[in-house]
């Protein structure tokens, strides 16, 4: 596996026990002791799945959870001794993909941790990614910062078209065709008005636009980020 795990806690022991089971499982692991060390380490290389310990000196669990936000590529498994129902609850709430009470087998935490990863790497596959646009396929959604886009139903269309092939310059005859299913009577107009929508949904400043860019002669495309 070239699977990354990260195991964020402050007791060396539990650490120690945590890697020793996941490398014997092929996993390759890394080491922090308190949230400010794992976020140093993101900044800095990506990973597969964090392993997070709630109660630590510095910065908790939950405030590193609450620093990565949303939209991240990788699951979270809280691992705590905050046991009670009330607090694997609100773990979850908060955006934990799993929670494990300590004490704890290692072994159903590997377990656990194989469950997650593959279910990941299957949604993984059908998430596309452009700068801060994210496309969930199976959901039909597009992100924004990790936020849902409120796009209609041709919004959507030109969109995911443009972001199955960023970089690609689409003519306005292949939008129109692609878009209303229909030959193209050089209706420049209606092209117009949903790219304007469009870039006021998207773009930071929709009258300097920097991701849906304008090909003078030809048409549009999504700047490939």
């Amino acid at each position: 596996m070239n699977e990354k795990i990260l195991v964020v806690d402050d007791n060396d022991e539990i650490c120690n026990i945590v890697t020793l089971y996941l490398e014997n499982s092929s996993f390759k692991v890394f080491e922090a002791k308190n949230g400010k060390e794992a976020l140093e380490f993101l900044k800095n290389d990506k990973i597969s799945l964090m392993i997070l310990d709630i109660m630590m000196p510095e910065m908790d669990g939950i405030e590193v959870l609450k620093t990565i936000g949303n939209d991240r590529d990788f699951p979270i498994i809280f691992l705590s001794a905050k046991s009670s129902v009330k607090d694997k609850i609100e773990g979850l709430y908060l955006g934990a993909d799993d929670y494990l009470a300590k004490p704890f087998d290692p072994a159903e935490l590997v377990a656990r941790v194989i469950a997650l990863l593959r279910r990941n790497n299957h949604r993984s596959n059908n998430i596309i990614k452009v700068g801060n646009l994210s496309w969930d396929k199976d959901k039909r959604l597009i992100y924004k910062n990790g936020n849902v886009l409120n796009l209609r139903s041709k919004e959507y269309e030109l969109l995911t078209m443009f972001m199955t092939t960023p970089g690609k310059v689409f003519t306005k005859q292949e939008i129109y065709e692609n878009l209303w299913q229909s030959y193209y009577f050089e209706d420049d107009n209606t092209i117009m008005v949903h790219i304007s929508n469009l870039r006021e949904k998207i773009e930071d400043n929709p009258r300097n636009p920097t991701k849906i860019i304008t090909i003078r002669g030809l048409g549009y495309m999504l700047r490939k980020e």
